[in-house]
């Protein structure tokens, strides 16, 4: 040791020695802190196999110091390895810098040279060796590494990047971390499907980019699709695209959003949800000035706008006198928000242009896995193509990738239609180069690839086949050509080779389960223990040994992917072909299996993803109709949309009545009227939300029979009042009145009465009106919610000479009282306007509803135009007000105190017909009518496809 270190070592036991002295209750010796010293410069260790840094006079047993000082690690439990506390390094290797710098820092890391080589362990001996770090060449993962050392104080020490430096790379490389895993050193080929993407986008050679700085093209292009097959590659592909410009002074970089359509967060008929989940990538790739920038924060505003507008539009009870004005303000407030997003996209490329000092830099949106909204109604799909539009004629260099497994139905973006080009097979010179990357030897590839194919899944399943078999002749046994002459299916050449990897799977166990479990499309260690186990005969007597094998399954990445609550989900590519084999092989068994999961999911499942999976195999099992009816619940939808394509056609029917599918034409030709009319209902509702009445009306009118309580009766007669066409809409509902059964549906009917209502309102029939209102009060009576009675003597209290007011408001409070919970907060602009119309001879009923319904009054109030001021100096105000006076704050600020004050009042017993005149009159400041609703409380009365439509529609 050199005298340096000696001397080192000596100062070292000397502040070691005084260390302990000052340490409270003398925790620590001087012994075991050697050991804390060796754990400082460790990410991860063992406290039985922890050498210490100093020379001990005699050994000690360091661990029960070191458990105090430590933690387990995470992701390192399962080899007993913990790591040292943050407050514990900061301070021992602050203590070790002071001393001697790196060169200590290196003596202390000696003492254990066979240190795992964690990523963070390799981030911390890279820095200690005065390796500088090249931000630009980092991936995402090693940048994460290196942030620890942020957080274990190294940069006190020097030799890092600047932190604010250091965390804007780390942001834009978050965007392609998904990437660095597919896009490996056995990417290969692609070069002119690569082309086409530059292209696109205006990306230039980096010989060309220096002299002009900018991308070319910058004017408005339609979207790009690419499709192929699972397993091609389009995810890859894109990833290498976009690994190549994320941090690319030569090239040039451009901001993007990465949105994968499999992803809970994102809905297609929900485009703002899109926006939001963009907005946030597309932020953390630039810098503060631009995130802070006006027009960021201008769609930030106009987001929470957007949901408290929408909620507004939600209400029953409100200003509009029409439904097709509510519709049309809610188009209205999308149109504003695709806007705001426009102006943030020029924006934001502005400043990725100042900071590379370039001009005309595009922004690209990546929609990935398209084939999750394959299947989506078209008009479902129309808010998305029209939010596309909108935004790109703000900004016109929006670049929009859209990659899926078909191609998508046709549609158009501003009248143009998409680019789409095909992702095919490698080609067999890229096939052998990429099993040559695999591991596998040249003359083997070769004879793979021409055997095979160019389909990329398929090489890497062959290419883990050859590395467990002799392969210099291809994979033996496997069928790719039927009679010498017909290609067989890819799927099922890949299916084929997919039960050969699955042959060579070590664990024994873990091999049974995997083959027959590709019946199931979702796996948890409790369908390992309860489904799969019995019927693959593996014993799995307890929950350790089902996790076990969970575990090891989940180990095989090419076939599963991991879902949010950390279940595995078969990957499609994979489980289809091989499902395809087993129904054709071995039909019992996968009918066993399914039967299985159908008794666990109905005796054990608890969440919604559970009941689809269900839901799922009884529609496998081709179960009766309307047992699975009964089992049915909102909300599983968007688990069942990628099972359209497992299922024959009668099934996929039953599932299109229930949630938004597209289906091809002659399925709607050949379904019953019954099941026609929930197709088309459901589209004509979804037609609804772009205030299209005469689309609604050229979709429900293909055809013109109708069963005799028909939901389309009720939708064609919107339509028709939306276009004031109240002569026809009249005779629809006279024809519809006429026919129906006694014992229909009766939410039906009283949905029918309340649109007569709405025809005579039009009409000015003020008589009529009250005549199908008493009528209607009757069918109301027999329904099992309170809330249509409640609708139903509101507007009739209201049309009603005061003679007649007592009696139908005795009756409307009685009606009140059976109000639950659920339904009052759903309801709670129809009962305010219920509460108005009871006038002051009610305190009591007032005092108990209104505190639960006023809240969202005040908010409604800050976006009125309603005099205030003026209905706040109003007499009966300042005489309830008395003593206090009015209070001296903004009109909407000063409502909501008196208000509050008033209701004060009026529960603690004051009940004078003044103080509730008062209150009534400042809630009819909501200036409130039912002209523009539909009748509520009849959700028991309605399928699922019609509770499913956006609210604005159904309200």
């Amino acid at each position: 040791m050199s005298s340096s270190v000696t001397r080192s070592t000596s100062d070292v036991v000397a502040e070691l020695q005084k260390r302990t002295l000052a340490r409270s209750n003398a925790s620590m010796d001087l012994s075991s802190s050697t050991y804390l010293f060796a754990a400082a410069v460790l990410h991860v260790f063992s406290p039985s196999n922890l050498k210490p840094w100093l020379p001990l006079s005699s050994p000690i047993n360091p661990a029960p110091d070191l458990f105090g000082a430590s933690v387990v690690a995470v992701g390192w439990r399962h080899l007993g390895l913990r790591t040292l506390k943050p407050e514990e390094r900061r301070s021992a290797l602050s203590f070790l810098w002071k001393l001697g710098g790196r060169e200590i820092l290196r003596s202390v890391l000696a003492a254990n040279p066979d240190r795992l080589m964690t990523p963070i362990q390799r981030a911390f001996d890279k820095w200690l060796a005065g390796d500088r770090s090249d931000l630009s060449n980092m991936s995402f993962d090693d940048l994460v590494s290196t942030g620890q050392l942020y957080d274990w104080g190294i940069a006190e020490f020097g030799g890092l990047p600047d932190r604010a430096k250091f965390d804007v790379a780390l942001r834009r490389r978050s965007a392609v971390s998904l990437f660095e895993h597919l896009v490996d050193d056995s990417f290969v080929g692609r070069e002119e499907e690569l082309q086409i993407l530059r292209d696109y986008v205006g990306v230039v050679e980096p010989s060309l980019w220096q002299r002009l700085r900018g991308f070319v093209g910058p004017g408005s292009r339609p979207p790009l699709v690419l499709y192929g097959p699972g397993g091609v590659g389009k995810t890859a592909l894109i990833g290498k695209f976009l690994l190549e410009h994320v941090n690319a002074p030569t090239k040039g970089w451009f901001p993007f959003a990465y949105l994968p359509f499999d992803s809970s967060s994102l809905d297609v008929s929900e485009p703002f949800t899109i926006l939001v989940a963009a907005s946030t990538q597309l932020s953390a790739q630039i810098n503060d000035e631009a995130r802070s920038d006006r027009s960021t924060q201008e769609f930030s505003f106009l987001v929470s706008e957007y949901r408290d507008e929408r909620a507004q539009l939600r209400q029953r009870a409100s200003n509009i006198s029409a439904q097709q004005e509510r519709l049309a303000n809610y188009s209205g407030a999308e149109e504003r928000l695709y806007v705001a997003f426009g102006r943030m996209l020029e924006r934001i490329a502005s400043a990725a242009g100042r900071q590379q000092k370039a001009g005309a830099v595009p922004v690209v949106l990546v929609f990935d896995t398209f084939e999750e909204v394959y299947y989506r109604t078209k008009e479902d799909l129309f808010s998305f193509w029209q939010m596309l539009a909108v935004v790109q004629k703000i900004f016109p260099s929006l670049r929009v990738i859209i990659a899926g497994r078909a191609k998508p139905n046709p549609f158009t973006v501003k009248g143009e239609h998409p680019e789409e080009h095909s992702l095919g097979d490698l080609n067999q010179q890229d096939a052998t180069r990429l099993l040559s990357s695999l591991g596998v030897d040249g003359a083997s590839a070769t004879v793979i690839a021409r055997q095979i194919g160019g389909s990329p899944l398929s090489l890497r399943l062959a290419a883990r086949i050859a590395q467990s078999e002799d392969a210099s002749r291809g994979i033996t046994g496997l069928q790719t050509k039927r009679y010498w002459l017909f290609d067989v299916a890819p799927e099922v050449v890949q299916g084929s080779l997919y039960t050969r990897v699955l042959d060579h799977i070590h664990d024994e166990d873990v091999r049974a389960l995997a083959h027959p479990g590709m019946v199931l499309r979702r796996v948890t260690k409790e369908i390992i223990r309860f489904v799969l186990a019995p019927l693959c005969k593996v014993t799995v007597l307890n929950d350790e040994r089902a996790e076990e094998l969970f575990e090891e399954l989940r180990r095989e990445h090419t076939l599963v992917s991991i879902e949010d609550d950390d279940a595995l989900r078969y990957r499609e590519e994979i489980r289809r072909p091989v499902l395809l084999l087993m129904k054709n092989q071995r039909p019992d068994q996968v009918r066993t299996l399914q039967s299985a999961a159908v008794h666990y999911y109905e005796t054990e499942g608890e969440t919604l993803v559970e009941r689809a999976e269900e839901i799922y195999h009884r529609l496998m099992l081709h179960e009766d109709s309307e047992v699975i009816a009964t089992r049915w619940l909102s909300g599983v939808e968007q688990y069942l949309t990628s099972a359209i394509a497992d299922l024959e056609p009668e099934q996929q029917i039953w599932l299109a009545e229930r949630m938004s599918i597209e289906l091809p034409a002659d399925v709607y030709d050949k379904a019953d009227l019954s099941s026609w009319e929930r197709l088309i209902g459901r589209k004509a509702l979804e037609t609804f939300r772009f205030a299209a009445p005469d689309q609604v009306l050229a979709l429900v009118r293909q055809r013109s029979e109708r069963t005799s309580d028909s939901p389309l009766f009720a939708i064609e007669a919107r339509a028709l009042l939306a276009l004031n066409r109240t002569d026809e809409a009249e005779r629809l509902l006279e024809r519809a009145l006429d026919g129906y059964p006694l014992m229909a549906n009766r939410g039906r009917l009283a949905e029918l009465l309340w649109l007569q209502i709405q025809v005579n309102s039009q009409r000015r029939r003020a008589d009529d009106a009250l005549d199908l209102l008493v009528r209607l009060r009757e069918v109301s009576d027999t329904l099992r919610s309170p809330l249509p009675s409640i609708q139903t003597l509101t507007e009739t209290i209201i049309r009603s000479p005061e003679s007649a007011k007592a009696s139908l408001r005795l009756a409307l409070v009685n009606k009140l009282a059976l109000l639950g919970p659920a339904e009052i907060d759903k309801e709670r602009s129809l009962i305010r306007l219920a509460l108005v119309s009871l006038g002051v001879e009610y305190p009591q009923t007032i005092a108990k509803l209104l505190p639960l319904v006023v809240h969202d009054f005040y908010y409604l109030m800050r976006r009125s135009r309603a005099d205030i001021e003026k209905a706040l100096r109003s007499p009966v105000v300042i005489e309830n007000l008395a003593p206090h006076g009015l209070p001296n704050d903004p009109p909407t600020a000063a409502l909501q105190r008196i208000l509050e004050y008033f209701i004060s009042k009026l529960i603690e017993g004051e009940q004078e017909p003044q103080l509730v005149e008062a209150i009534i009159m400042l809630l009819r400041l909501e200036e409130a009518s039912l002209s523009g609703a539909n009748l509520g409380g009849l959700d028991e009365y309605r399928e699922s496809w019609e509770l499913n439509v956006v609210t604005e529609v159904a309200i």
